[in-house]
Protein backbone atom coordinates (compact mmCIF):
# COMPACT_ATOMS: atom_id res chain seq x y z
CA UNK A 1 0.00 0.00 0.00
CA UNK A 2 1.29 3.55 -0.68
CA UNK A 3 2.01 5.54 2.44
CA UNK A 4 0.03 9.12 2.24
CA UNK A 5 3.48 10.86 3.74
CA UNK A 6 5.67 9.55 1.11
CA UNK A 7 2.99 10.73 -1.25
CA UNK A 8 3.29 14.34 0.03
CA UNK A 9 6.66 14.51 -0.21
CA UNK A 10 6.09 13.68 -3.75
CA UNK A 11 4.11 16.29 -4.36
CA UNK A 12 6.31 18.44 -2.82
CA UNK A 13 9.20 17.51 -5.00
CA UNK A 14 7.18 18.18 -8.19
CA UNK A 15 6.00 21.58 -6.54
CA UNK A 16 9.56 23.12 -5.49
CA UNK A 17 11.53 21.26 -8.53
CA UNK A 18 14.41 20.37 -6.14
CA UNK A 19 14.53 17.54 -3.64
CA UNK A 20 16.49 20.01 -1.71
CA UNK A 21 13.79 22.63 -1.99
CA UNK A 22 11.52 20.58 -0.68
CA UNK A 23 13.25 19.63 1.60
CA UNK A 24 13.65 22.95 3.37
CA UNK A 25 10.33 23.47 3.04
CA UNK A 26 8.84 20.38 5.16
CA UNK A 27 12.41 20.63 7.54
CA UNK A 28 13.61 17.63 6.38
CA UNK A 29 17.70 16.66 4.97
CA UNK A 30 17.72 15.81 1.64
CA UNK A 31 18.86 12.52 2.30
CA UNK A 32 16.01 11.74 4.47
CA UNK A 33 13.45 12.91 1.62
CA UNK A 34 15.22 10.89 -1.05
CA UNK A 35 14.62 7.86 0.80
CA UNK A 36 11.31 8.42 1.58
CA UNK A 37 10.79 9.19 -2.62
CA UNK A 38 13.09 6.07 -3.03
CA UNK A 39 10.86 4.01 -0.88
CA UNK A 40 7.49 4.85 -2.58
CA UNK A 41 9.09 4.27 -6.12
CA UNK A 42 9.36 1.06 -4.59
CA UNK A 43 5.90 0.32 -3.32
CA UNK A 44 4.87 1.97 -6.64
CA UNK A 45 6.73 -0.87 -8.20
CA UNK A 46 7.74 2.08 -10.99
CA UNK A 47 10.06 4.66 -11.08
CA UNK A 48 7.99 8.28 -10.16
CA UNK A 49 11.33 10.91 -10.58
CA UNK A 50 13.80 10.78 -12.98
CA UNK A 51 17.08 12.52 -10.86
CA UNK A 52 19.40 15.23 -12.69
CA UNK A 53 22.49 16.98 -11.65
CA UNK A 54 20.31 20.34 -10.51
CA UNK A 55 16.45 19.13 -10.59
CA UNK A 56 14.51 16.09 -10.29
CA UNK A 57 11.75 15.51 -12.94
CA UNK A 58 8.44 13.50 -12.56
CA UNK A 59 8.15 10.49 -14.93
CA UNK A 60 4.32 9.85 -16.20
CA UNK A 61 3.65 7.62 -13.77
CA UNK A 62 4.66 10.13 -10.86
CA UNK A 63 2.96 12.82 -12.29
CA UNK A 64 -0.25 10.55 -12.13
CA UNK A 65 0.29 9.71 -8.84
CA UNK A 66 0.81 13.90 -7.82
CA UNK A 67 -2.70 14.30 -9.47
CA UNK A 68 -4.19 11.50 -7.16
CA UNK A 69 -2.57 12.68 -4.24
CA UNK A 70 -3.78 16.26 -4.17
CA UNK A 71 -7.41 14.01 -4.21
CA UNK A 72 -6.73 11.78 -1.21
CA UNK A 73 -5.13 14.61 0.37
CA UNK A 74 -8.25 16.82 0.21
CA UNK A 75 -10.72 13.60 0.87
CA UNK A 76 -8.18 13.22 4.45
CA UNK A 77 -8.72 16.67 5.38
CA UNK A 78 -12.53 16.62 4.72
CA UNK A 79 -12.84 13.35 6.89
CA UNK A 80 -10.57 15.63 9.60
CA UNK A 81 -13.20 18.37 9.13
CA UNK A 82 -16.02 16.31 10.17
CA UNK A 83 -14.37 15.15 13.07
CA UNK A 84 -13.85 18.45 14.51
CA UNK A 85 -17.01 19.37 13.32
CA UNK A 86 -18.49 16.77 16.55
CA UNK A 87 -15.66 17.70 18.66
CA UNK A 88 -17.40 21.55 17.95
CA UNK A 89 -15.34 24.43 19.67
CA UNK A 90 -13.39 22.74 22.09
CA UNK A 91 -10.50 21.75 20.89
CA UNK A 92 -8.69 21.38 17.45
CA UNK A 93 -6.44 22.95 14.99
CA UNK A 94 -7.01 25.14 12.18
CA UNK A 95 -4.39 26.27 9.61
CA UNK A 96 -4.67 29.72 8.08
CA UNK A 97 -2.69 31.16 5.22
CA UNK A 98 -2.75 35.35 3.98
CA UNK A 99 -1.09 37.95 2.36
CA UNK A 100 0.96 40.72 4.59
CA UNK A 101 -1.30 43.35 4.92
CA UNK A 102 -3.85 41.08 6.30
CA UNK A 103 -1.86 39.78 9.22
CA UNK A 104 -0.53 43.73 9.66
CA UNK A 105 -4.16 44.35 10.29
CA UNK A 106 -6.85 42.33 10.63
CA UNK A 107 -6.13 39.02 11.71
CA UNK A 108 -4.39 40.40 14.93
CA UNK A 109 -7.40 41.04 16.51
CA UNK A 110 -9.53 37.50 15.13
CA UNK A 111 -6.74 35.87 16.77
CA UNK A 112 -7.29 37.59 20.11
CA UNK A 113 -10.88 37.40 20.40
CA UNK A 114 -10.38 33.71 18.92
CA UNK A 115 -8.21 32.88 22.11
CA UNK A 116 -10.98 34.70 24.54
CA UNK A 117 -13.54 32.87 23.05
CA UNK A 118 -12.08 29.18 22.63
CA UNK A 119 -8.42 28.67 23.97
CA UNK A 120 -8.84 24.89 22.78
CA UNK A 121 -8.52 26.08 18.91
CA UNK A 122 -5.11 26.58 18.05
CA UNK A 123 -4.33 28.70 14.79
CA UNK A 124 -1.39 27.12 12.47
CA UNK A 125 -0.11 30.36 10.35
CA UNK A 126 1.66 30.36 6.72
CA UNK A 127 2.18 33.38 4.51
CA UNK A 128 0.99 32.82 0.43
CA UNK A 129 -0.74 34.79 -2.30
CA UNK A 130 -3.79 34.67 -3.27
CA UNK A 131 -3.32 32.16 -5.94
CA UNK A 132 -1.17 29.84 -3.69
CA UNK A 133 -3.47 29.99 -0.56
CA UNK A 134 -6.34 29.11 -3.09
CA UNK A 135 -4.35 26.05 -4.25
CA UNK A 136 -3.30 25.12 -0.51
CA UNK A 137 -7.13 24.97 0.46
CA UNK A 138 -7.84 23.08 -2.64
CA UNK A 139 -5.35 20.33 -1.76
CA UNK A 140 -6.32 20.55 2.37
CA UNK A 141 -2.81 21.90 3.51
CA UNK A 142 -4.86 24.76 5.46
CA UNK A 143 -8.43 25.31 5.99
CA UNK A 144 -8.97 29.55 5.75
CA UNK A 145 -7.06 31.63 2.83
CA UNK A 146 -7.29 35.37 3.06
CA UNK A 147 -7.33 36.37 -0.14
CA UNK A 148 -7.98 39.68 -2.79
CA UNK A 149 -8.59 40.49 -6.12
CA UNK A 150 -8.33 43.92 -7.77
CA UNK A 151 -10.47 45.54 -10.47
CA UNK A 152 -8.94 43.96 -13.59
CA UNK A 153 -7.40 41.17 -11.94
CA UNK A 154 -10.42 39.18 -10.35
CA UNK A 155 -10.09 35.34 -8.81
CA UNK A 156 -10.28 32.68 -10.98
CA UNK A 157 -13.16 31.19 -10.47
CA UNK A 158 -13.69 27.47 -8.60
CA UNK A 159 -16.07 25.64 -7.67
CA UNK A 160 -14.34 24.29 -5.36
CA UNK A 161 -13.75 27.03 -2.92
CA UNK A 162 -16.20 29.52 -1.03
CA UNK A 163 -15.58 32.97 -1.08
CA UNK A 164 -16.72 35.12 2.32
CA UNK A 165 -16.48 39.01 1.70
CA UNK A 166 -15.07 40.93 3.96
CA UNK A 167 -14.68 44.00 3.28
CA UNK A 168 -13.63 46.29 0.09
CA UNK A 169 -10.26 47.67 -0.01
CA UNK A 170 -10.16 51.52 -2.25
CA UNK A 171 -7.24 52.27 -4.09
CA UNK A 172 -5.83 55.66 -3.77
CA UNK A 173 -2.91 57.01 -5.73
CA UNK A 174 0.54 58.10 -3.67
CA UNK A 175 1.83 61.75 -4.87
CA UNK A 176 4.99 63.48 -3.58
CA UNK A 177 3.23 66.44 -1.75
CA UNK A 178 4.65 68.73 -4.23
CA UNK A 179 3.16 67.44 -7.24
CA UNK A 180 0.61 69.31 -9.16
CA UNK A 181 -2.28 67.14 -8.66
CA UNK A 182 -1.90 66.44 -4.91
CA UNK A 183 -3.52 70.16 -4.73
CA UNK A 184 -6.19 68.75 -6.11
CA UNK A 185 -9.10 66.71 -4.41
CA UNK A 186 -8.91 63.66 -6.23
CA UNK A 187 -6.91 62.82 -9.18
CA UNK A 188 -7.18 61.11 -12.74
CA UNK A 189 -5.00 58.56 -14.15
CA UNK A 190 -4.26 59.84 -17.10
CA UNK A 191 -2.90 62.93 -15.37
CA UNK A 192 -0.12 60.75 -14.19
CA UNK A 193 0.46 59.59 -17.42
CA UNK A 194 3.90 61.44 -17.61
CA UNK A 195 5.30 60.32 -14.23
CA UNK A 196 7.22 57.44 -13.21
CA UNK A 197 5.85 54.87 -11.38
CA UNK A 198 6.59 52.75 -8.44
CA UNK A 199 4.83 49.29 -8.31
CA UNK A 200 5.34 46.23 -7.14
CA UNK A 201 6.94 42.91 -8.33
CA UNK A 202 5.58 40.84 -11.26
CA UNK A 203 4.70 38.14 -8.37
CA UNK A 204 2.29 40.13 -7.13
CA UNK A 205 -1.00 40.67 -9.05
CA UNK A 206 -0.53 44.39 -8.08
CA UNK A 207 1.58 44.56 -10.77
CA UNK A 208 -0.97 43.29 -13.48
CA UNK A 209 -3.26 45.66 -11.65
CA UNK A 210 -1.71 49.15 -12.33
CA UNK A 211 -0.51 48.03 -16.29
CA UNK A 212 -4.33 47.28 -16.91
CA UNK A 213 -5.90 50.32 -14.75
CA UNK A 214 -3.52 52.66 -16.46
CA UNK A 215 -4.13 51.05 -20.26
CA UNK A 216 -8.24 51.41 -19.04
CA UNK A 217 -6.96 55.06 -18.50
CA UNK A 218 -5.32 55.38 -22.03
CA UNK A 219 -1.83 55.24 -21.47
CA UNK A 220 1.15 52.56 -20.59
CA UNK A 221 2.82 53.43 -17.50
CA UNK A 222 6.54 53.91 -16.93
CA UNK A 223 7.96 51.76 -14.59
CA UNK A 224 10.47 53.03 -12.47
CA UNK A 225 10.89 50.93 -9.50
CA UNK A 226 9.51 47.33 -8.68
CA UNK A 227 9.19 46.15 -4.90
CA UNK A 228 6.63 44.59 -3.07
CA UNK A 229 7.09 46.80 -0.05
CA UNK A 230 4.71 49.49 0.63
CA UNK A 231 7.24 51.20 2.98
CA UNK A 232 9.61 51.42 -0.17
CA UNK A 233 7.24 53.27 -2.18
CA UNK A 234 6.00 55.64 0.26
CA UNK A 235 10.08 56.65 1.00
CA UNK A 236 10.10 57.00 -3.08
CA UNK A 237 7.17 58.64 -3.63
CA UNK A 238 8.43 61.11 -1.24
CA UNK A 239 11.78 61.78 -2.46
CA UNK A 240 9.65 62.73 -6.16
CA UNK A 241 10.91 59.26 -8.20
CA UNK A 242 7.41 59.05 -9.02
CA UNK A 243 4.04 57.66 -8.33
CA UNK A 244 1.78 55.14 -7.32
CA UNK A 245 -1.46 53.30 -6.70
CA UNK A 246 -1.98 51.77 -3.20
CA UNK A 247 -5.05 50.20 -1.23
CA UNK A 248 -5.69 51.63 2.32
CA UNK A 249 -5.21 48.44 3.55
CA UNK A 250 -1.54 48.51 2.70
CA UNK A 251 -1.32 52.10 4.28
CA UNK A 252 -1.30 51.59 8.26
CA UNK A 253 0.51 54.87 8.21
CA UNK A 254 1.40 57.49 5.68
CA UNK A 255 4.87 59.15 5.68
CA UNK A 256 4.65 62.53 5.74
CA UNK A 257 5.91 64.07 2.47
CA UNK A 258 3.39 61.45 0.48
CA UNK A 259 -0.04 63.22 -0.15
CA UNK A 260 -3.21 60.52 -0.56
CA UNK A 261 -5.43 61.36 -3.40
CA UNK A 262 -8.92 59.21 -4.54
CA UNK A 263 -8.87 58.39 -8.46
CA UNK A 264 -11.73 59.66 -10.40
CA UNK A 265 -13.87 59.30 -12.11
CA UNK A 266 -13.88 55.70 -11.85
CA UNK A 267 -12.69 54.71 -8.21
CA UNK A 268 -10.24 51.70 -7.86
CA UNK A 269 -10.23 48.70 -5.64
CA UNK A 270 -9.76 45.34 -4.59
CA UNK A 271 -12.05 43.26 -2.76
CA UNK A 272 -10.76 41.04 0.35
CA UNK A 273 -12.45 37.21 0.85
CA UNK A 274 -11.68 34.93 3.93
CA UNK A 275 -12.18 31.64 1.41
CA UNK A 276 -12.27 28.31 2.59
CA UNK A 277 -13.24 24.26 1.23
CA UNK A 278 -16.97 24.18 -0.22
CA UNK A 279 -18.76 22.49 2.66
CA UNK A 280 -16.16 23.41 5.67
CA UNK A 281 -18.39 26.00 6.75
CA UNK A 282 -19.98 22.77 8.11
CA UNK A 283 -17.60 23.39 10.57
CA UNK A 284 -17.98 25.36 14.40
CA UNK A 285 -14.57 26.27 14.18
CA UNK A 286 -13.94 27.37 10.67
CA UNK A 287 -17.55 29.21 10.51
CA UNK A 288 -16.37 31.03 14.05
CA UNK A 289 -12.53 32.19 12.67
CA UNK A 290 -14.44 33.42 9.62
CA UNK A 291 -16.89 35.47 11.62
CA UNK A 292 -13.99 36.66 13.77
CA UNK A 293 -12.36 37.91 10.84
CA UNK A 294 -15.44 39.17 9.03
CA UNK A 295 -15.47 41.19 12.80
CA UNK A 296 -12.24 42.48 13.12
CA UNK A 297 -12.36 43.81 8.89
CA UNK A 298 -15.77 45.41 9.84
CA UNK A 299 -14.21 47.58 13.03
CA UNK A 300 -10.39 48.36 11.67
CA UNK A 301 -9.50 51.75 11.84
CA UNK A 302 -8.86 53.67 8.76
CA UNK A 303 -5.81 55.33 7.54
CA UNK A 304 -5.45 59.11 8.11
CA UNK A 305 -5.82 60.63 4.65
CA UNK A 306 -3.29 63.40 4.28
CA UNK A 307 -4.30 67.29 3.32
Amino acid sequence: MLDVRRMRLLREVATRGTISAAAEALSFTPSAVSQQIAALEREAGVALVERGPRSVRLTEAGRALVEHTDAILARIRAAEEDIQAIAGLRRGTLRLTSFPTAYATIVPSAINELRRRHPGIELELTEADPLAGCRQLKTGDVDIALVYEYDYVPLPNDDAIELVHLLDDPISALLPCAHPAARKRKVRLIDLSEDAWITSTARSSCHSFVARACRAAGFTPKITMESDDHGVWQGLVAAGVGVALASELSLPSVHPGVAIRPISPKPLGRRIYAAHRIGAARSPAIAQVVALLAEAAATRLPYAATA
